[in-house]
């Protein structure tokens, strides 16, 4: 049934449960795993302080962040190659969710397995929900994995 699914990660808890639940699915029938990461932007205005330009230090934080990316996708692909799948590793430089269904469309995907954070209330208003976008405007199923709180 499903031959390609989507596990984004941004290295967090919910995320590795996610991605263990998205392995294992994939693992059920055969299919692809995707790894994503997306690189979030960073307001040029948050590195106008000290002696280097803010280019340079926007530089070294998205590199940072890259690295962090990097880790968090080897950790989906050590998971995947327990079962012997096939991955496909991208890090997408922009908005996550936004990233997360341009990748859908691109690549054909079948499924979604994310992490989300459980946030309720205010707390999810406050912070906005990557996972409740992309369920909300996602052409494919999207499991969601809940953080044990």
């Amino acid at each position: 049934m499903f031959e390609r699914i989507l596990i984004p990660t941004d290295g967090s808890e919910p995320a590795r449960n996610a991605a263990t639940t998205g392995v294992e699915l994939a693992a059920e029938h055969g299919a692809t795993v995707h790894a994503l990461y997306a690189v979030e932007p960073i307001p040029l205005g948050r590195f106008t302080a000290g002696p280097e330009p803010a280019s340079a230090e926007h530089g070294e934080v998205v590199d940072a962040q890259k690295a962090e990316g990097r880790d968090a996708i080897d950790e989906v692909v050590e998971l995947a190659d327990e079962y012997s799948l096939e991955t496909i590793e991208t890090i997408e430089y922009g908005n996550p969710d936004a990233e997360i269904l341009e990748y859908v469309a691109d690549e054909r995907i079948d499924a979604i397995v994310m992490g989300t954070h459980g946030r309720t209330g205010a707390g999810r208003l406050v912070m906005g929900s990557v996972a409740e976008k992309v369920v909300r405007k996602s052409p494919v199923p999207v499991v969601t994995v809940r953080m044990d709180t």
